[in-house]
């Protein structure tokens, strides 16, 4: 969650609909491309993100950079909203992500930059994990 509590305005480009991750896992640079939906969401955010001279992304109340116990709570709070009863982690929302995209086919090479893994092998349990799922998916809807 260190790595969303660090982005600032900077580390976000509406134009080319990227996100570099300066900071997490590996001290690496990521650039991380983004959704249409996300987008859509930063956009409107930012329309009415308070005006502040804090440049961190993400403003608590007071107009400063939330911190990583300020988004652990906002995780916390929309996940019993959502009925999800497990425990909400960095590493399961890492998982979550890497997963989701193994299953709509994304390669384990550009996985591997998006999570800053510097062993491809790291990378491929996420890609087998997402290719048993969508077999799962597969065989249910035959």
């Amino acid at each position: 969650m260190s790595e969303c509590a660090n982005l600032t305005l900077a580390h976000l480009d509406l134009h080319t609909k990227t996100l570099t991750v300066s900071q997490g896992k590996g001290k690496k640079d990521r650039r991380i491309e983004l959704e249409k939906k996300s987008t859509t969401a930063l956009k409107n955010y930012l329309k009415v993100r308070p005006k502040s001279g804090d440049e961190h992304l993400f403003l608590n109340y007071e107009g400063t950079g939330l911190s990583v116990r300020g988004i652990q709570d906002i995780v916390e709070k929309y996940a019993r909203r959502a009925g999800i009863e497990k425990r909400i982690s960095s590493h399961s929302l890492r998982h979550t992500f890497a997963t989701h995209k193994a299953r709509q086919g994304v390669s384990a090479f550009q996985l591997k930059e998006w999570l800053g893994h510097s062993s491809l092998q790291t990378t491929q349990l996420y890609v087998h994990m997402g290719q048993d799922a969508r077999r799962k998916i597969e065989e249910t809807s035959l």
